[in-house]
């Protein structure tokens, strides 16, 4: 994003973590801890051979479509290239690699490095310039010709040979941030970091929680902010919030930028901290701690709870093979992630009142690989999103056959309201007509449709 600096180059090791504050208690702030985490795994977002997991999103072009293999994977590192003959200019195509899922509170921990000379036509303040951009606006939702996703970026800056130019700074593409309890509006706001030269790999750890941040550099605070919060003022926040999606930012995507000066990442791995009141329904790898079933429901040592239908399993009736929650739940939040093959269905499923006869007991939010329909398809309460009976999702948010979704189904005062994606789908009344009848609080489960289905990072919490 814009720089206020005489551009320039890094050298030294940086070290930079951002722990959060509550969004909704803008003025607190608890004291640095640049320890490194005891405890949690690291999870690796980039497996060191392709861009499995990622997407590309540049200006004019649509997402998926990676302008001249512009984010490329060669000797185990993520590139960021820009070949001659493909770009003469720059010609404003910014770019960012956007990994399929969304995050909330975790830690980030990237390794990367400039190299090379600025692609011409670049901007001045893009000379050794990139980004980190957290609790982003889906992918998805961006427009074709969209510069920045609506994000929180951690800028990656290096110094010239001479002149100070700090990193760890904050820019705030379609947000703004809350400093000393004020809401603050500028775009760009640098920390009181020293100017890092040189070639060197740099290491970046970035910690995030409930919408507040800190950036420390050698276990140092450099920066701290908190409310991170979508811009009214902008176009694109604007859309967002139109759209349904919450304008305090606790939660989003991760993308990696493209300014026009070649970069390299060769780590990008996240340990995902836990929230107050979430309970994490696969943890301990195994199934029976919360669920029952008699289906052929499987939990993998990679965390992912895999649904092989055995030799002769048909229909969708045999409701004593539905992966089922323990307990009764009334209003609850619940996220998680789920993969279908192609003419794939299944469905989440609450408030049943009877874990024998959940069609007629209960609640359905539809899953189903309805991609390949189309943006502009009449949808019916059988496409994901769905809530069933009768309810049709306003727009198809899945993704294809044989890619991650995720969906967040919140129900609370007597609101039921569903989003895939990052993208609001469904929301309405549970005393609607067409479920009105349906009990009031109930059972969880996942639907056994005898056809395969992946699901993971699956949580719950009450409310």
């Amino acid at each position: 994003m814009h720089d206020y600096h005489a551009p320039a180059l890094t050298s030294a090791l940086v070290f930079l973590l951002v722990t959060t504050i509550s969004a909704q208690d803008a003025d607190a702030v608890r004291p640095p801890d640049p320890k490194p985490a005891s405890k949690g795994k690291w999870k690796q977002l980039f497996n060191g051979k392709d861009l499995t997991g990622w997407k590309a999103k540049i200006v004019g072009y649509e997402l998926g479509d990676n302008f001249a293999n512009t984010f490329r994977v060669e000797d185990g590192v993520i590139k960021v290239v820009y070949d001659k003959g493909k770009y003469e200019s720059f010609g404003g195509r910014f770019g960012h690699l956007f990994y399929e899922s969304e995050f909330s509170n975790y830690r980030l921990r990237v390794e990367y490095r400039f190299v090379g000379e600025q692609v011409a036509g670049g901007p001045g303040w893009a000379f050794r310039n990139s980004g980190l951009m957290l609790h982003g606006q889906p992918a998805a939702t961006m427009g074709k010709d969209q510069k920045f996703p609506a994000s929180i970026e951690v800028q990656l800056l290096g110094g010239r040979e001479k002149g100070k130019r700090t990193t760890a700074n904050l820019c705030s593409p379609g947000t703004n941030v809350v400093m000393n309890g004020k809401l603050f509006k500028r775009h760009c706001t640098d920390s009181s970091s020293e100017t890092y030269r040189g070639d060197q790999w740099v290491t970046l750890e970035v910690e995030v929680r409930d919408g507040a941040f800190k950036h420390i550099i050698d276990g140092k605070i450099v920066l701290e902010y908190t409310g991170a919060q979508l811009d009214e003022r902008d176009g694109s926040a604007k859309r967002l919030i139109a759209a349904g999606h919450s304008k305090m930012l606790l939660r989003g995507t991760i993308s990696l930028q493209s300014e026009s000066h070649p970069c390299e990442f060769r780590k990008v791995e996240i340990m995902e901290l836990p929230e107050a009141g979430w309970t994490d329904l696969l943890a301990g790898g195994d199934l029976s701690k919360h669920w029952h079933t008699k289906g052929n429901w499987v939990l993998g040592k990679d965390g992912v709870v895999k649904l092989t239908p055995r030799k002769g399993e048909r229909g969708w009736s045999r409701f004593d093979a539905y992966l089922w929650l323990g307990g009764e739940y009334k209003d609850f939040e619940c996220e998680f992630d789920y993969m279908v093959q192609k003419r794939g269905n299944s469905g989440f499923y609450l408030h049943v009142g009877d874990e024998t006869n959940p069609v007629k007991k209960g609640i359905e939010v539809q899953i189903y690989e309805s991609h390949a329909k189309g943006k502009s398809a009449r949808l019916t309460d059988h496409d994901s999103g769905g809530i069933i009976p009768g309810i049709p999702p306003k727009k198809n948010a899945a993704r294809p056959a044989g890619e991650w979704n995720r969906f967040r189904i919140r129900c609370r005062g007597g609101k039921l309201r569903v989003e895939l994606n990052g993208e609001l789908v469904n929301e309405m009344s549970l005393d609607h007509a067409k479920i009105k009848d349906r009990p009031a609080a109930g059972s969880i489960g996942f639907q056994d449709h005898s056809l395969p289905l992946a699901l993971r990072r699956i949580r719950i919490r009450r409310l």
